[in-house]
């Protein structure tokens, strides 16, 4: 009989080593990730940069809209769009002429348009030096997968 609790205990040994082994290195395997897609933003025609009044003008009534690599399409969930309008006043301490920059911004949801007010207001009063930026860009893909897609920044030249 001890013999037999000998081998037992030797075969719960072994068993109990190979249990612990399979499964630290079940837990060596990395997780799997879901890799974002390269995204590319656009207003319109135009991915951003320094762009004469003439073009921006033309653009803002234009869609945001962004595509991956294989040219895919993707659903616009929401953005920021912020106005920063560099402005001239006088400081009354020194009598000087300063510059400085307003901000205002408005958030945008499922669609890639900005609101009707937003696109009248920016026709009327956006002038050379001016920023316009489309920010926290979130799409959504076809499999209801979220992702957050490059910004675009433009100033007015």
């Amino acid at each position: 009989m001890p013999m037999l609790l000998k081998r037992c205990v030797r075969l719960f040994a072994v068993l109990l080593v190979l249990l612990l082994s399979v499964q630290s290195k079940a837990q060596d395997k990395p997780k799997p990730t879901l890799k974002p897609p390269p995204l590319q933003s656009f207003w319109g025609k135009t991915k951003g940069g320094d762009l004469p009044l003439e073009i921006v003008l033309g653009t803002i009534d234009s869609a945001v809209w962004v595509i991956d690599d294989k040219k895919v399409r993707y659903h616009i969930s929401r953005f920021y769009v912020v106005h920063r309008s560099k402005d001239k006043y006088e400081d009354e301490k020194t009598g000087e002429i300063k510059t400085r920059f307003n901000s205002t911004a408005t958030n945008v949801k499922n669609t890639g348009y900005l609101p009707e007010l937003w696109q009248k207001n920016l026709y009327e009063i956006i002038k050379k030096d001016d920023e316009i930026i489309i920010t926290d860009i979130i799409v959504k893909d076809r499999f209801g997968y979220y992702y957050t897609a490059p910004e675009i920044k433009i100033v007015v030249k």
